[in-house]
């Protein structure tokens, strides 16, 4: 009596998980999205942090009325790849950058490979006028433009890193120079070429760029100017 009851329990036990168990007959995510966030006056890329930069958001609308987001990280060069998306067709827009949010998104069926370019307005512009290295001193020369709003401009910074991103999210404390502008009238900054004289460390490589960033920036993400690849003898 006592093994039928085993006997029983084992395989009571086998059908509950036999009728539990679903087989997942999705095929893998196989679809790229490729593109690229540019200027739209000037075509240059809108440079970002990486992590905790600028985002593409997906809407996959085909599914159902309420699809949820998601996202995935622009590179720091502006441009994006995702090759791990559901065939399906998407409402797509980037979202957390330093520039005016756009209000339409583009529509894209990706029963297909699809590239993107979305042309957006800046906060501000960053301009690298000049860079020089002289000893173990490199002097950085750039001003700051204004594209649209009236929001204050707060800050601006000179990156100083070892890698080759040199942002917000890369940066070596003790040597990136900060520049506070939130007491300086902005007809001011605008009008002035900024000077930045930053002491390196010698026989070492270094990766410089500008950032500045207005209060309209909500993310509070810095627009920046492309990076400066600089060699201390």
């Amino acid at each position: 009596m006592k093994k039928y009851i085993i006997y029983t329990g084992i395989v009571l036990a086998a059908l509950i998980t036999g009728g539990c168990t679903k087989v997942d007959n999705y095929p893998e995510p196989d679809k790229t999205l490729t593109g690229k966030i540019v200027d739209a006056e000037t075509n240059e890329p809108i440079y970002t942090e990486q992590p905790d930069g600028t985002r593409i958001k997906l809407l996959q609308t085909d599914w159902n009325d309420n699809p949820i987001p998601q996202y995935f990280w622009a590179t720091p060069d502006g441009t994006f790849r995702n090759t791990k998306i559901f065939n399906g067709k998407y409402d797509v827009v980037p979202v957390d950058g330093p520039f005016v949010p756009l209000t339409e998104p583009q529509k894209v069926d990706l029963s297909t490979e699809a590239d993107l370019t979305f042309k957006v307005v800046p906060f501000l512009r960053v301009k690298l006028v000049s860079s020089a290295v002289s000893g173990t001193t490199a002097t950085v020369r750039y001003k700051i433009e204004r594209v649209t709003t009236n929001f204050k401009i707060t800050d601006a910074r000179v990156f100083v890193s070892t890698t080759s991103q040199a942002t917000n999210a890369s940066f070596d404390n003790k040597l990136t120079i900060v520049n506070d502008l939130q007491g300086t009238a902005d007809d001011v900054i605008l009008a002035t070429t900024y000077t930045a004289n930053i002491s390196l460390p010698a026989g070492r490589t270094f990766y410089i760029r500008v950032g500045a960033r207005s209060e309209d920036n909500v993310s509070r993400r810095y627009n920046y100017t492309n990076v400066v690849k600089v060699d201390i003898p």
